[in-house]
């Protein structure tokens, strides 16, 4: 009997899964919810600064060259798995999956149904290959039929807006989740300001800013406080663990924003240094020649009397401080991404932080044939996501018989 591989998932941890088991002659399929490949990491700028600073982000590029070339493995973009039923010899899997709404192989990437569309968000593009898709949501077509300015502007014929959703069976020996980490909404934080206070953003939005070079660039973006922590070991909301990639993931932010526009003073509030990362120490003292680190967690982001973000925060001697800057970022955490499709799979397990599987570094679920893979399981960093990956396809081929 043939056997294949359901990887519910096409972010980082999913596409190693999927390249270690072709590797191993396993076929697989990817399923993923978005229309591109890639997840969070494909919005992630490199971290690069004079030299390498091993942020992982390349880690990407590289193995979706590998998994676009491999015979071996097939993905279903813009679906989901509604439907996951046990059987004797493995998993009857239900996908539904939207039908593609630009076809990249016709357009010629002119710019005229972005020009045409009158609803900002409606036609996205990849951050990691710029192809666009339509975004259902948002689009007025979907929502009452008002519109079809990109149809008719696409002399190319690349945008279909009509199409029926289509239902699919898969029916694989073993089942690896990927769904990846669910960013902490800052806004169940509204203390920090966020969504009310202009200059506050989000880690991740900062990120995708210097990805593609939309930095704003003008003589007001100077001073650029980094906040931690923000959805991370805090009781009160039910995150009592650590993310343990925010520290490093700032820290690498802040240093490039130096390195690229070196008028930026960039300063990070922290309640302490996390040192997960390999040989963080050292580059922790080096980034503290560029970084100005001040050890508090400001009580509250609020509106300054220049217009720009102040923030209130308490000194070394316990008296009150506030102090405006042009942008505050808050480093958000990771937090479990609980998809419906679990609710499906009786007998998972979950471990005290409340991420999919065991403690530790494990991939087993407690479910037999049903391995979970990178930040499904809980928080890690991209590279210790590609090794959880990798981990994961090694139990999934010993669990098929297919070990080496």
């Amino acid at each position: 009997m043939h056997k294949k591989v359901a990887i519910i998932g096409g972010g980082i941890a999913g596409l190693w899964s999927a390249w270690e088991l072709a590797r191993q002659g396993i076929d697989s399929t990817v399923v993923e919810r978005s229309a591109f490949l890639g997840g969070h990491v494909a919005g992630f700028a490199c971290k690069a600064t004079d030299r390498c600073r091993r942020c992982g982000a390349c880690l990407l590029e590289d193995v979706l060259q590998n998994v676009t070339k491999s015979d071996r493995i097939s993905s279903l973009l813009r679906a989901e798995v509604f439907k996951i039923e046990k059987t004797n010899g493995g998993f009857d899997l239900t996908v539904s999956q939207k039908p593609q709404r630009i076809f990249p192989e016709k357009c010629t990437d002119c710019g005229d149904c972005e020009a045409n569309c009158p609803v900002p968000g409606a036609l996205v593009r990849s951050p990691l290959t710029n192809q666009l898709s339509v975004d259902e949501e948002v689009c007025l077509f979907y929502k009452d039929g008002s519109c079809r300015a990109c149809l008719e502007a696409c002399t190319a014929g690349a945008v279909k807006l009509d199409g029926a959703v289509q239902d699919i069976q898969l029916n694989p020996s073993a089942v690896i989740l990927a769904t990846g980490f669910k960013p902490f909404d800052p806004t169940n934080k509204p203390r920090f300001g966020y969504g009310r206070i202009p200059g506050v953003v989000a880690a991740p939005e900062l990120d995708s800013m210097l990805r593609r070079d939309n930095w704003p660039g003008d003589r007001r973006m100077r001073s650029i406080a980094f906040i931690q922590c923000v959805g991370s070991r805090d009781a009160k909301i039910g995150r009592n663990y650590c993310s343990r990639v925010c520290c490093g993931y700032a820290m690498r932010l802040a240093r490039l924003l130096k390195y690229r526009f070196p008028e930026v003073e960039p300063s990070m509030f922290y309640m302490d240094i996390q040192t997960y990362d390999r040989d963080f120490d050292r580059r922790l003292a080096e980034a503290a020649r560029e970084v100005r680190l001040v050890r508090a967690i400001p009580s509250e982001v609020r509106l300054g009397p220049d217009g720009s973000p102040e923030v209130i925060y308490h000194g070394p001697e316990d008296h009150r401080l506030s102090e405006s800057f042009d942008m505050v970022v808050l480093s958000v955490g990771i937090s479990p991404h609980a998809a419906d499709l679990f609710g499906a799979l009786a007998g998972l397990s979950y471990n005290r932080d409340g991420f999919l599987g065991a403690d530790g570094e494990g991939v087993t679920t407690g479910q037999e044939g049903v391995f979970v893979a990178g930040t499904t399981q809980g928080p890690r960093s991209i590279s210790e996501t590609v090794s959880h990956a990798i981990s994961a396809a090694a139990a999934v081929s010993s669990y098929l018989g297919n070990s080496r």
